[in-house]
């Protein structure tokens, strides 16, 4: 009679571990998959900065020409002026050019740092339930092999906390 007692929560705290297990398995997955998403994320933004302070410089050399040849026009002889004046309009256009692609390039890298944040932010949800999800996995598994039923009740806890941060997880991301 003992023994079909304590057979019994043995079997419950088998299915507990199961559950936590489970989830926790599910919830490393999705950690790492928005984990791994809000690198990929980090790697565009720098690379639209990197091309964003390139065209920066770009700008930069445009300006300084512009800058150059607007003090040389009145030096130059009349016939070179013209020159000058066309090539000093061209830089302009540039420039302005440069200042939209900047705002283009801009807009895009703070998109990709957006979506950064918010993967980081799932990640680092799912990874809090996982570490209690383990946490519940390790004192289940002592209380099964010290055969304490109050040890599989305090796996309780975390496994319920674990849970919680699974569940509210995957709710985000809805």
């Amino acid at each position: 009679m003992a023994d079909d007692k304590k057979e019994k929560w043995l079997n419950w705290l088998a299915l507990t571990t199961l559950i936590f297990s489970a989830a926790a398995t599910i919830g490393s997955s999705k950690s790492g998959g928005y984990s791994g998403k809000a690198t990929t994320e980090q790697i565009l933004a720098s690379d639209q900065w990197a091309f964003y302070q390139a065209k920066s410089i770009k700008q930069h050399n445009a300006e300084v020409g512009h800058d150059l040849l607007a003090l040389q026009t009145p030096l130059a002889p009349e016939a070179a002026q013209a020159k000058f004046q066309a090539t000093a309009d061209r830089y302009a256009k540039e420039i302005s050019r440069y200042d939209v692609e900047k705002k283009e390039i801009k807009d895009i890298a703070v998109g990709h740092e957006k979506t950064r944040d918010v993967s980081s932010k799932y990640a680092g949800v799912f990874g809090r339930g996982v570490l209690y999800l383990q946490v519940a996995i390790i004192l289940s598994a002592m209380a099964a092999l010290l055969k304490k039923q109050p040890l599989w009740f305090v796996s309780f806890a975390p496994g319920v906390a674990g849970l919680v941060y699974f569940i509210y997880a995957f709710w985000l991301t809805w």
